[in-house]
């Protein structure tokens, strides 16, 4: 029977995938449209698909977006999801292959939440779950001794000083992009009587959320009026930075928080390479820049963005034996 090792990072708005041998093999949103067959929901289209189609028409389908904050919310349709994702990786054939896992999850995770995420995965089809907290495959992913890592996602941001002994501490919070777009939206309504949508917002601030003074820039959208009419308006780049800057500034507060309770020698390693930064919200341009000011330290882009918490977590696929000292368990 063919063995195949995943790597899996579940994150809040995205499941990344590495395959052991191949690499990355799968990197979606992590949404669904559903329909009802009888009793059951079956998927109609996941991942990019589906969210193509949430900004046209859905029919009759049920949007569904399983995991919230790194969280599963909803195990039954989290596992129509996976086995949906699974099912577009993985050979066909007569025999199925056996696949394990380490399945990167948030340094915050309880006992329970632990418990529902291995349980998922099991009755998707994996036979071998490792669970793994992700700042523990960033470092790995760097391959340094130590660092602070900042991981600005869509559903939640989380801060971990971390060595190779393991996490020394850690924090995840339900500040990041959704947070941002929640942010715009009331600011917007607020300030111009507009009420946007959430595919609307998500657009623009991809395309022109900025934390540069200089970017001057408007872009016109259309949203419902406080009237209900459907009215337009010309949105600048400050605009969406002022409804978001308050966030990062909490974001700020939450990294200097963690870098208190650091311990010293970690804290020194930190001050002589500064922070890493990942996730899909730590792209905002100028982001980093705003970021190194107010720490006076500086700041790293990780390489591969979004995918290194996967691609760092395929490492310990190659080295069981310095995940089991991570990890005080022993791994076959």
């Amino acid at each position: 029977m063919a063995q195949i090792e995943l790597s899996v990072d579940l994150g809040s708005k995205f499941i990344t995938i590495y395959q052991k041998g191949i690499g990355p093999v799968l990197r979606e949103p992590a949404i669904a449209l559903a329909e009802k067959n009888g009793d059951k929901y079956v998927i109609r289209e996941a991942g990019y698909r589906a969210e193509s189609i949430m900004s046209s028409s859905l029919g009759g389908a049920r949007v569904i977006a399983p995991v919230k904050e790194g969280l599963i919310a909803d195990d039954e349709m989290f596992v129509l999801l996976l086995r949906h994702f699974l099912k577009k990786i993985l050979p066909s054939g007569v025999f199925a292959p056996r696949v394990s896992a380490i399945v990167n999850v948030t340094c915050s995770m309880t006992g329970g939440d632990r418990r529902a995420v291995e349980k998922c995965f099991v009755k998707a089809g994996v036979k071998e779950v490792t669970l793994v907290e992700a700042p523990l495959s960033l470092l790995a992913y760097t391959g340094s001794i130590g660092g602070l890592f900042l991981d600005i996602g869509g559903g939640k941001t989380e801060v971990a000083a971390v060595t190779n002994r393991g996490i020394a501490c850690g924090i995840t919070v339900n500040i990041a992009g959704d947070a941002f777009n929640a942010a715009i939206i009331d600011a917007m309504y607020t300030a111009y009587g507009v009420k946007l949508g959430d595919y609307t917002v998500e657009k623009i601030k991809t395309s022109a959320l900025s934390f540069y003074l200089n970017d001057e820039g408007s872009y016109a959208v259309s949203g419902g009026g406080r009237d209900g009419a459907p009215r337009s308006v010309a949105i600048t780049a400050a605009d969406m930075r002022d409804a978001v800057l308050p966030l990062v500034d909490d974001i700020i507060e939450v990294v200097m928080n963690v870098l208190d309770q650091t311990p010293p020698e970690l804290a020194a390693e930190i001050l002589r390479k500064g922070i890493f930064l990942t996730g899909g919200s730590a792209r905002i341009p100028g982001l980093k820049e705003y970021l190194e000011q107010a720490f006076e330290l500086p700041l790293t882009h990780l390489q591969d963005g979004p995918s290194s918490v996967a691609i760092g977590g395929a490492k310990f696929l190659d080295d069981k034996r310095f995940l089991s000292d991570l990890l005080g368990i022993k791994l076959d």
